[in-house]
Order: structure tokens, then C-alpha cells, then sequence
């Protein structure tokens, strides 16, 4: 499978897992899944704008497709990731995959789909695509 086709492919597991934490939510709060869904969103958007949009392999480069050129549609920045940008970053994915555990912890079919997804996801983008990407400045890529 080439890199791009699997960073697709991880990005749609990990967007799977996002439906299934609203689907869980819509179970028992039918008025906060739309709303996690549209927080999952922005915040989506929000680490595309702090750490896409530094990428050097944005726009056709993407390994991922889709946030590289959704950057390159934004203005381009320069430099290393500082702490305060990979913080943010990671509070933003940690928030898309924190929101939904109240509710799917009560449905364990759908929480153990959820880590399925989200897991097989993040297993293949730090396993495959990271060391296919050349973004020397992600604190990601593996050292060499």
C-alpha cells in the first residue's frame, strides 16, 4: 500500500472513530452529539492551522491528503514546532478522543470499536507514514 493511500486510510479509521463517539453520544444526549461532532471539528481545523500549516509537505506533499491541502489554502509559517503549538495540538486530539469516553464507556461495544479505530489509526500513522514524511521539524518523524 503506498504511504499516501495509508495515510488516507488512517485518517478515515480515526474520522470512524469520532462517528462512533457520536453515535454513542446520540444514544443518551441526542443534543451534544452535533455539538461534539462540530467541537471535534474545529478543533480538527485548529491543529490543521497550527501544525499543517508549518509542514513543508503541505498542499501535494501531504502524506495525509486531505489537512495538507486544506494548509496549503491557509498561510504558510516557518520554523520549528514550538512547545506551546505541540501542547496545543495535543490537547486538541486529546480533547476529541477524551469528550466521548463518558458515553462510551456505557456501551462497550461501541468503546471497543472506538479504540479499535482510533487505535489501528494511530498505530499506522506513527508506524507508516511518519517515517515516509519529510517534515524534519515533526516532532513525530522517527530520528535518524
Amino acid at each position: 500500500m503506498k504511504t499516501v493511500a495509508v495515510g488516507v486510510f488512517a485518517l478515515t479509521l480515526l474520522a470512524g472513530a469520532v462517528i462512533i463517539g457520536t453515535v454513542a453520544i446520540s444514544f443518551v444526549s441526542p443534543l451534544y452529539a452535533p455539538a461534539y461532532l462540530a467541537v471535534a471539528a474545529l478543533l480538527s481545523g485548529a491543529v490543521i492551522a497550527v501544525f499543517c500549516t508549518k509542514c513543508p509537505m503541505r498542499g501535494e506533499g501531504c502524506i495525509h491528503f486531505f489537512p495538507g491541502r486544506v494548509a496549503a489554502l491557509l498561510p504558510a509559517r516557518r520554523g520549528k514546532y514550538t512547545a506551546v503549538e505541540i501542547a496545543a495540538v495535543s490537547v486538541a486530539l486529546l480533547l476529541i478522543a477524551a469528550v466521548p469516553q463518558y458515553w462510551l464507556l456505557s456501551q462497550i461495544q461501541l468503546f471497543a470499536l472506538f479504540w479499535v479505530l482510533a487505535g489501528t489509526g494511530i498505530f499506522l500513522i506513527l508506524r507508516r507514514v511518519c517515517p515516509g514524511c519529510d517534515n524534519a521539524c515533526c516532532p513525530l518523524r522517527p530520528k535518524e
